[in-house]
Parts: structure tokens; C-alpha cells; sequence
């Protein structure tokens, strides 16, 4: 029977293909195997096919990583070259602001190191209600950490770290209705949270010469406050926020206060004390003038309601006041204060004593003055009740020695009533001396600049003239 070659040779000389060339290929299929595979086969391909995607996985995984961090560096750099970063800021700082009730308007702004440092330049303030203009400043830098920078929502959260401000002006004015300019504006409810801009419990602070203008039309009252230098800082950093309290250092040098168009100048003073949103310690307040030094020392328990406690050193020289305030009567001499003053609002009480060796008013002397009193007030309108001493009071030809005066006085402004009594050792009229002098239920009055008295009981132990 004849043979096909070609059927020959394909039994017996096979060209190798594709399911022969590999020897998992000639393994029977899962059809020829009857259903049944042998495990070996896909716990092979399994093996073979997990190394493949992990090495493709870590090869994308890295090419990935790499360009977001290419992304992100681009998009910083293009954030902050177009000034978005900066915008972002000045929106926080421009809406912490308007929280007070201030508007700003910033002229110069740029960032520096990696947007931490923000330095601006040329900010004017206004009242938001009024637009007058309250202060500017010549140069601000602070250092602020911005919470969720690049996140994808409108709120940004800026803590400032640091403030330091340069050329600083400020006017405070009040009209002949005493009104402030500052009336406007008004401070957040106490907050502990620390994305307020310029919490004091949470910024160092530092001012560097600034000047505040002083404008009183009401009381004829003007002046300038130069050189003025300010810092605040956490006093312990390591306490929670919400107990924080701030050291403040305050001092001014070279100022004026014009009083009626005369001037007292080569005023200073200097203020340490320890603060927070709604209430002050007042370590030390030191005050030096021509005309008075003055030293306090208290609390303030409430900034909105102006509550506070005072204590009181001061010593005044007549001499220099009378020529600034130009008193009717020529004053001469030195006096010292020492007392409490409280308060809230325009209402205070004075508890204190006033000692003076020597004191002259024109033709009125008074000799080892000693005052223990009680004022109790509201704006212009007071009472006092107390108790004077004086070795010697003379007036012209009239004399007291060891003369005593205890009562109360009651005025507003100028304007005083006087009624008490009057006690005096002896007393000299010209050439009449009287002994054991006793004045009952003794009145005076001085209004629109005259003087009435009367007294309803007279006491005279002797009586001597020549």
C-alpha cells in the first residue's frame, strides 16, 4: 500500500511549535486531563504571575511618588510666584481685622521662607463704620504657621508666632461730645481658640518706636506719645492655651502733654504687667514728668467694663503745675499721694492720704499738711469726705496754729460745698488772739468763682488783744 510522505513525516518529524517549545505546554489541559488539573500547574503560574505585578506594582508605585512630589513642588513654586500665598495670608490677616472692626488696606506684601515670614508694608487702618483713619504702619513682618495650606476647602486656619512692627502711628481722638474715634470697635468674645491673628496668647510681640497722637477737643487736651517701645510674650509657653498669660514690657521717652495750649514735655513712663484677653496684672507702672512721678501698681479685672484696683505713689510739684494749668492762684510747694483707687467705668472711690511739708496759694500757707480722705465720684460729679491737719495756716493778718478741718465736701467740676467743723488751737486776728477756737456746722461754698460761709456755732475758750 502506498505511503503519503507528507503523512510521514508528520508523525515521525513534527516541527516544533508553541505548545512544544515549553514544557508546561505539553502537560495535558484541564478538557484532556478529564477536569481534573494537577495542583502543580497553577500554584506555578500563580507563582510566576504575582513576581510579574509586584515588580510592575513598585516600578509604577515609584513613578508615581515621584511625580507627585514634581506636581507638588510646581505647584508651590506657582502658588507663591503668582502671589496666591501671599493672598492668602493678607485674607487672613484682612478678615482677623475686621473682626475688631477695622478695615486695612495693605499697599506691599511678599513671603519669605517657604511662606512662614510674611512681610508687609505700608498698612493703613480705618474705623470699618466710618472709614476715618485710625493708625498706619510703615513695616510689619510676622511669622505665621498656616494650618491645611493647600487643602481643598475656602477656610484657612494662620497662627501667628511672631509680630514685629516698625513705624507705627496712631490717633486717638475724642470730639466736643467726647466721643472716641475707637468707639466703633470692639473686641472678639474671650476665645481661647488660637487662629485668632493677633492673640495675645499666642504671638511674641514686639513694637519698635512708634507714635500715638492725643486729641481731647472736650477738655482742651492734646499731646504725643514718642518712642515708643513694646513687647509681648507667653510668660510660660508650656501651659494650655486657654490659661495662658503674656508678659508686656512697655516704655515711651521724650513725649508731651499740652494742656490749653501749654505744654509739659520730656514725659516718660514704663509699664510691666501680665495680660490676657480679659483681664491685666499691673506689676509696675512708672511715670516721670516735670510736674509729677507717679507709681502704680494693681489689677484690671475686666478690659470691656474698665474694672480695676489701684495702688498709688506719687509726689507732685505744685510749682511746675501752677505753671502749666495757670491757676487763678500762684501754687507753690511739693505734695505726695498715697492710696487705692477703684473703680468701674466712669464711677471710682479714692482712699487715701496726702502729706505735704510746706504749701502756698498765693497768700495762703499751709505748714505740715496732713489730708486723710474718701472720694467717691462719678465722671465730674464727686463726694468727698476726710479729715485735715495742719501745724499752721495763715492768710494775710489771719493765723491758725494746730488747726484741724473734718467734714465734707460735695461739687462738680469746679463748683464745691463745704460743711463741716473747724478746730484750732489758738487763732490770731491782728492783734486779737482767740484760744480754744471751735467752729460748728460751718458751711462754704464756692460757685462760679464766689465764696459764701457761715457758721452756726462758735466756741472760744479766751480771748486776748492788744
Amino acid at each position: 500500500m502506498p505511503v503519503d510522505d507528507r503523512d510521514e513525516r508528520s508523525a515521525t518529524s513534527a516541527p516544533d511549535t508553541p505548545e512544544t517549545a515549553h514544557p508546561a505546554a505539553a502537560l495535558p489541559s484541564e478538557e484532556e486531563a478529564g477536569g481534573t488539573p494537577p495542583a502543580v500547574v497553577p500554584a506555578a503560574r500563580r507563582r510566576g504571575l504575582r513576581r510579574y505585578v509586584n515588580r510592575r506594582n513598585a516600578m509604577w508605585t515609584g513613578i508615581a511618588a515621584v511625580s507627585a512630589v514634581v506636581i507638588l513642588a510646581v505647584v508651590i513654586f506657582i502658588l507663591y510666584r503668582t502671589g496666591r500665598v501671599d493672598s492668602i495670608i493678607a485674607d487672613q490677616i484682612v478678615g482677623t481685622l475686621a473682626n475688631y472692626g477695622i478695615r486695612a488696606e495693605i499697599e506691599g506684601f511678599e513671603t519669605q521662607i517657604g511662606a512662614r515670614t510674611a512681610v508687609l508694608t505700608n498698612i493703613k487702618l480705618y474705623d470699618a463704620a466710618t472709614g476715618e483713619q485710625l493708625g498706619q504702619v510703615g513695616r510689619l513682618a510676622a511669622s505665621v504657621r498656616i494650618e491645611d495650606l493647600y487643602a481643598l476647602n475656602l477656610r484657612r486656619n494662620v497662627d501667628l508666632e511672631s509680630l514685629e512692627i516698625d513705624g507705627l502711628q496712631m490717633w486717638i481722638k475724642f470730639d466736643e461730645q467726647g466721643r472716641s474715634n475707637f468707639r466703633n470697635l470692639s473686641l472678639p468674645e474671650p476665645d481661647p481658640n488660637r487662629r485668632i491673628l493677633f492673640s495675645y496668647s499666642t504671638a511674641r510681640v514686639k513694637l519698635n518706636g512708634a507714635i500715638i497722637h492725643y486729641d481731647d477737643q472736650r477738655h482742651d487736651i492734646s499731646g504725643e506719645a514718642r518712642n515708643v517701645r513694646a513687647t509681648v510674650q507667653p510668660d510660660d509657653p508650656g501651659r494650655p492655651a486657654e490659661s495662658w498669660m503674656n508678659t508686656v514690657e512697655l516704655a515711651l521717652s521724650d513725649s508731651t502733654f499740652v494742656y490749653d495750649g501749654r505744654p509739659v514735655n520730656n514725659i516718660g513712663v514704663e509699664v510691666r504687667a501680665r495680660v490676657n484677653q480679659t483681664r491685666a496684672e499691673i506689676q509696675q507702672v512708672v511715670l516721670k514728668s516735670p510736674v509729677a512721678e507717679a507709681r502704680l501698681q494693681g489689677t484690671l479685672d475686666d478690659w470691656r467694663n474698665l474694672r480695676y484696683q489701684m495702688q498709688i505713689e506719687s509726689n507732685v510739684d505744685l510749682t511746675q503745675l501752677s505753671d502749666v494749668l495757670r491757676t487763678e492762684a500762684t501754687l507753690r510747694g511739693a505734695g505726695r499721694f498715697n492710696g487705692t483707687v477703684t473703680g468701674e467705668g466712669t464711677r471710682y472711690e479714692l482712699n487715701g492720704q496726702i502729706q505735704s511739708d510746706a504749701l502756698a496759694a498765693d497768700n495762703v500757707r499751709l505748714k505740715a499738711l496732713n489730708v486723710n480722705a474718701n472720694v467717691k465720684g462719678d465722671g465730674q460729679s464727686y463726694e468727698a469726705q476726710g479729715r485735715a491737719v495742719a501745724e499752721l495756716l495763715t492768710a494775710g493778718d489771719f493765723q491758725l496754729n494746730a488747726v484741724q478741718l473734718a467734714g465734707g465736701v460735695m461739687g462738680t467740676g469746679t463748683d464745691f460745698r463745704w460743711v463741716g467743723e473747724l478746730r484750732s488751737a489758738s487763732a490770731r486776728v491782728g492783734t486779737t488772739t482767740i484760744a480754744g477756737l471751735i467752729l460748728r456746722d460751718a458751711t462754704a461754698e464756692l460757685r462760679d468763682g464766689q465764696v459764701d460761709g457761715t457758721v452756726r456755732s462758735a466756741t472760744l475758750a479766751a480771748v486776748a488783744t492788744g
